[in-house]
């Protein structure tokens, strides 16, 4: 979509000015003013006043309303040095203009591609690191430990809770926002080793070193390089051979 003038001023004078709000940002977060500015003088080239508010909301990436000859539109931080193709599809958007459906697909995907930036926080008081038999904070930190690198540096480490199904048990899971790590809590029994917790702890913290690609036809979640590290785990064979024999009493929980 090739850059566009939506607005029209019709009373063929110059434009109102809107303004750029980034009182709403955190502190300490690391902004491009200049890069913000230019943002809201391209927003105001296509729609005329704006008063463009950069937020953190991490529901709502992006809204808009009028206010009388003013457009007030809100927009997740991420915005800031998106190229002219998404400001197109910003402009489209607060204006209900035509084109809609292809502006929300434009933004969409440009969310998806800067996920990064969303900051989830956690409320580290609710996480429970350490339970009945097994510690799962320690065994984080023995492998962030070996391998001392920005991707774990902010890995936090929780007990999950019990599912309601019986016919399958997901025993870790990454989420890649919370930079968390969850482990189920049928893991925390004596006669569970310490080795198989250890490795299903190792197994997540390969998902923030090697995260998903898509390629062509579908998302690979194990990558063959994540397949490789995963072997590389000192107990490995044992760890597998362990989590077949049993499974089925895992399962009886």
């Amino acid at each position: 979509m090739s850059q566009q003038n939506l607005w029209k001023d019709k009373n063929g004078g110059r434009p109102r000015r809107g303004q750029l709000v980034l009182g709403e940002l955190p502190a300490g977060l690391h902004l491009s003013v200049p890069e913000a500015q230019a943002l809201h003088k391209a927003l105001e080239a296509r729609l005329g006043a704006v008063v463009l508010v950069l937020t953190d909301n991490r529901r709502r990436m992006v809204s808009a309303r009028r206010m009388g000859t003013r457009i007030e539109l809100r927009a997740h931080h991420m915005f800031v040095g998106c190229e002219a193709e998404v400001i197109d599809a910003l402009a489209r958007l607060a204006l209900r203009a035509e084109g809609l459906n292809e502006a929300r697909a434009t933004i969409r995907d440009y969310i998806s591609r800067n996920r990064d930036t969303i900051r989830f926080e956690v409320d580290e008081d609710q996480l429970q690191a350490r339970g009945r038999v097994h510690d799962l904070q320690a065994m984080l930190d023995r492998w962030r430990a070996r391998f001392p690198v920005e991707e774990l540096a902010d890995i936090v480490i929780t007990w999950g809770r019990y599912g309601r199904g019986r016919r399958s048990i997901r025993f870790g899971s990454f989420d890649f926002d919370r930079r968390m790590i969850r482990i189920h809590p049928v893991l925390d029994q004596a006669w569970v080793p310490d080795y198989f917790v250890e490795f299903v702890v190792y197994h997540e913290l390969l998902h923030a070193l090697f995260p998903p690609r898509q390629t062509a036809t579908r998302r690979v979640v194990h990558t063959p390089r994540f397949r490789e590290m995963e072997a590389r785990f000192p107990r490995y064979a044992e760890a597998m051979a362990w989590e077949q024999h049993n499974l089925p009493r895992l399962l009886d929980r």
